[in-house]
This record gives structure tokens, C-alpha cells and sequence, in this order.
């Protein structure tokens, strides 16, 4: 895309209808037309004509094995991308995989007391780290902020909550998932704040500094003594050591 262009996920699905290993399916009652396929501009717009793509038999096979996906992946990069940014996207590629791999251990090994004394961190890279183990804590919490409840998905796949730590990295280098909770922006700053906290009894504290003057909470101040929404697996919820710690820390 031109710089200063605004892309989509949407625009391969319309680009590359005339190639000859990729076919749009017509969601039941569509059909989908080269003009229609033309103004597709959103993954909303998309959705409402078509299921998705199916693949050329033969290229869906060769994407089954890791050779394959190499060679393809090779053919894109020498193609269409820069050396520089060939560069960038290997990087990328070797630190989605590492995050992949992180997040695969700490959910294999989240019925063990302490993941943090299990996987070696310094095996991977900050960046894996983090992004593995956002992947899990926001996928196991099923996007949803465990305080106020928020869950916003919106067609691209972008969510409204982050991975928060309840101990914080830098002191615990900690990244077992019951040292983590889903929270939306605003809660993850209050609770990184001292804003919130969470009980014994899994509820929702507020601290008497949130509604001081000239402060509006808003919505923030509604949530005190309400239960917060957990995993659906039990084991999976945050731990009363870690949300212990967190209340010492503020004085919650």
C-alpha cells in the first residue's frame, strides 16, 4: 500500500479474486460479482457476500508441511517485499513462533503451583514473552475485562482488553496465567494505579483516592463489591497470593 493509505484485511480477499488457486465462497442467497468484489472496502462489507475463501486443492496440501510453508513463505518475501523489509518480516516470523511456543507452555503447565520455577524465560525474547502471554491470558478471560465486563471484538479481530499482570513483571518475572487478569485499558491503568483491586472473596475494591477531588471515576466507582468474571475453568482464576500482594502494595 502507498504510504499514507489506509489498508484493510479485507483487500486480498477482493485483489486477488482473478488468481487462479483462490476462490471467494458466496454466503447462502449471495452471489458475489467482480463489482461487488471491486468496492469491497471493510471485513463487515466482506462478511455480509462471502463465507470466506476456499484454496486450490494442491496449494492447501503443500501448506500441511513445514517445508511448504517455508517455500512459500520464501516466494512472497523475495517477490514482493524490499530486502529490508524481508529482514523485518524473518524477525517477525521467528518471534510469532517463540510467542506461539510460550503460550502453549504456560497453558500446558497451568495446573502446576508456580510456572515461574518451570519455563525459562531467558530462552525467549521479551517481545515473544509478552505477546505469548497475552495471547493466553486474553483468550483464556474470552476477551472479556474481568472487572467491568466490557468484551468489544470488532470485525478485524482487534480486542478492547490487554494482559495485566497482578504482580507486576518487574518484580515477580512472573508469567503464570493466575498472576494475570483481562483487563480493558481503563481498568488496567487502575488497578496498575492502585485505583482497584480484587478481594479474597473475588470482588471488586475501589480505593477512597479513585473519587477524590477533581476526579470523575465514572462507571469505576459502579463496580465496587461486585464479583469479577473469571475463566470458565476454576483452576485458571487469579491467585489469593498474587491479588494479596496487590492489595499490601496499595494498601487496599
Amino acid at each position: 500500500m502507498p504510504l499514507g493509505q489506509t489498508s484493510s484485511i479485507a483487500f486480498p480477499f477482493s485483489r486477488l479474486d482473478r488468481e487462479p488457486f483462490w476462490e471467494l465462497v458466496p454466503q447462502p442467497c449471495k452471489t458475489i460479482t467482480p463489482a461487488l468484489i471491486n468496492n469491497t472496502s471493510s471485513v463487515s462489507y466482506l462478511r455480509k457476500y462471502a463465507l470466506g475463501a476456499r484454496l486450490d486443492q494442491g496449494l492447501s496440501q503443500v501448506m500441511q508441511t513445514e517445508e511448504g510453508r517455508e517455500a512459500l513463505r520464501e516466494a512472497l518475501l523475495l517477490s514482493c517485499f524490499s530486502p529490508e523489509a524481508q529482514a523485518q518480516l524473518r524477525e517477525q516470523s521467528v518471534i510469532n513462533r517463540e510467542a506461539y511456543d510460550y503460550s502453549r507452555i504456560l497453558e500446558e503447565k497451568s495446573h502446576l503451583p508456580l510456572v515461574k520455577e518451570i519455563i525459562d524465560v531467558d530462552n525467549y525474547r521479551p517481545t515473544a514473552r509478552d505477546q505469548g502471554f497475552r495471547r493466553l491470558v486474553v483468550t483464556t478471560y474470552d476477551h472479556r475485562c474481568a472487572l467491568c465486563g466490557v468484551r468489544i471484538i470488532t470485525p478485524e479481530q482487534y480486542t478492547a482488553v490487554e494482559a495485566a499482570h497482578i504482580v507486576p513483571w518487574s518484580k515477580s518475572n512472573n508469567d503464570d496465567i493466575r498472576n494475570g487478569m483481562a483487563l480493558c485499558r481503563l481498568c488496567h491503568w487502575a488497578f496498575d494505579n492502585g485505583m482497584m483491586g480484587v478481594s479474597d472473596g473475588y470482588e471488586v475494591i475501589t480505593s477512597r483516592h479513585i473519587s477524590a477531588q477533581p476526579n470523575a471515576p465514572g462507571i469505576l466507582l459502579t463496580l465496587s463489591g461486585r464479583g469479577i468474571i473469571g475463566p470458565k475453568d476454576n483452576n485458571l482464576w487469579p491467585a489469593q497470593e498474587y491479588l494479596a500482594e496487590h492489595r499490601r502494595e496499595f494498601k487496599l
